[in-house]
């Protein structure tokens, strides 16, 4: 696998006189709004539309495949110094239809019970900030809460980080995120990135576990043309899913000790964004 990476590079290296543009390819995932008409989409990030006058709207698509209608605005609040933009974010997302649409797998009891998921609606709010030029700093900020409507006899999941996340808001109640990112333009046709999150969501039920979750992410964007660019990376998650190994204590005993669990999940995504 290493060396079809390595390979795939050493290609992309020879081809660059082609691939290059005046200036490198803009960052994602920054405070940094889109401009009226611009857009950016990809398999599986948002859908991104600029509207002008500091705004843009997202979307994310496979949510909406799932039946699960989501929608954010994003405004930019204004400028600290130079090249620092400091933005606000409000969204809406309704979950219900991807948690009927998904019962029997993800909820398996209530594939027996005749039980539905009630209908839940989850505001969100959220601040961006970031600044530089060909290496963009990225801090963010930003809360879900989950609002029932009527009676919902949903419990939270035990399942994959990504998937408990997901569906924290209206399962647990609320969903906290912060992170730090850091995108840096190796190439005009080249980005490489990092960062890190932290998550709080609501409380589980007996037996309790730590509501706390940890991410970090590498990886690498490659501009094919004008247009298209590929996303290459990995993302580890670390949380509390009940684990627990043997340990041998002083007292040479052997107990069952807590332990974090720690998943590691690749990622690729193709993304449409002119410059």
């Amino acid at each position: 696998m290493k060396r079809v990476l390595f390979a795939a590079l050493g290609l992309l290296a020879l081809l660059s006189p082609a691939l290059a543009e005046a200036d490198p390819m803009p960052a994602r995932e920054t405070a940094r709004v889109l401009d009226k008409g611009n857009l950016s989409a990809g398999l599986l990030s948002p859908f991104e539309l600029g509207l002008g006058g500091g705004w843009e709207v997202t979307t994310m698509i496979v949510p909406w495949l799932l039946l699960s209608p989501n929608v954010t605005f994003r405004g930019e609040l204004g400028h600290l110094g130079k090249g620092v933009v400091v933005t606000g974010e409000y969204g809406l997302s309704v979950p219900t239809g991807a948690m009927r649409l998904t019962q029997g797998y993800l909820f398996p009891t209530w594939e027996t019970s005749g039980q539905r998921p009630g209908w839940v609606v989850a505001p969100t709010a959220g601040l961006w900030i970031s600044g530089g030029e060909r290496g963009v700093l990225t801090g963010r900020l930003e809360t879900t809460v989950g609002f029932s409507l009527g009676d919902n006899p949903a419990t939270p999941l035990e399942s994959y980080a990504p998937l408990e996340l997901l569906f924290a808001p209206a399962l647990n109640g609320f969903r906290v995120r912060t992170g730090l990112a850091y995108d840096y333009a190796i190439l005009d046709w080249l980005r490489a990135r990092a960062a890190v999150n932290g998550y709080a969501i609501g409380r589980s039920p007996h037996p309790p576990r730590s509501p706390f979750y940890a991410s970090a992410e590498v990886g690498i964007e490659i501009g094919l043309g004008k247009t298209v660019r590929i996303a290459l990376g990995g993302i580890w998650y670390n949380y509390d899913q009940r684990e627990k190994v043997l340990e041998k204590g002083g007292d040479g005993r052997w107990r069952r000790v807590p332990v974090r669990t720690n998943d590691f999940f690749p990622t690729f995504d193709l993304i449409l964004r002119p410059r």
